[in-house]
């Protein structure tokens, strides 16, 4: 599925969002793929071997928060977020656009203030030494990276709001 933003009005802004996309995309096929692996030889291990993986549930997790927040720039790049239109049929077609800006921005603000929040608690888990219960990994890293992609996200959704704005989205947008 194609982004709405691929149709900006701006090759060079087109570019770099496919980039972004297929890079993010692909990550996301890795940890999933992954996780896959992980849960079918914990399976194996566990009830044929009576050998589990050890830690396989941990693994999960923080697979789990890679996978989810490498999703959340993807599925905002592709507007394929859940979305409730229940008053919009009120609004003039004519400022429809405005209003899907300005939603934008709002969401911008919602997400900028998470990855905010994120990026302090993985300063503070860093500082406290915070690691798993069982395999002792640091936790820190993968919540400097959920930060970092809820970031990219919000910078997605201003993007989304200017061309909402402005018109250079997809032109069967109206």
């Amino acid at each position: 599925m194609s982004s709405p933003l691929l149709y900006t009005k701006s090759p060079r802004l087109a570019g770099i969002l496919r980039r972004v996309d297929g890079l993010l995309g692909l990550v996301a096929v890795i940890v999933l793929a992954f996780l896959m692996l992980l849960t079918c030889v914990d399976v194996v291990g566990r009830y044929l071997l009576d050998r589990p993986v050890p830690g396989a549930f941990e693994i999960s997790e923080l697979a789990m928060g890679a996978l989810i927040f490498t999703s959340l720039p993807l599925v905002t790049l592709r507007r394929e977020q859940v979305t409730v239109d229940l008053l919009s049929h009120l609004v003039p077609v004519r400022f429809r656009r405005i209003q899907q800006g300005l939603l934008d921005l709002l969401a911008a603000l919602c997400v900028g203030i998470i990855a905010w929040r994120l990026w302090i608690k993985a300063v503070e888990m860093a500082s406290a030494g915070e690691t798993t219960a069982t395999l002792q990994i640091a936790v820190y890293p993968l919540v400097y990276y959920m930060s970092l992609l809820t970031f990219l996200t919000m910078i997605l959704i201003v993007v989304l709001a200017w061309t909402d704005a402005f018109g250079a989205g997809n032109p069967e947008q109206g």
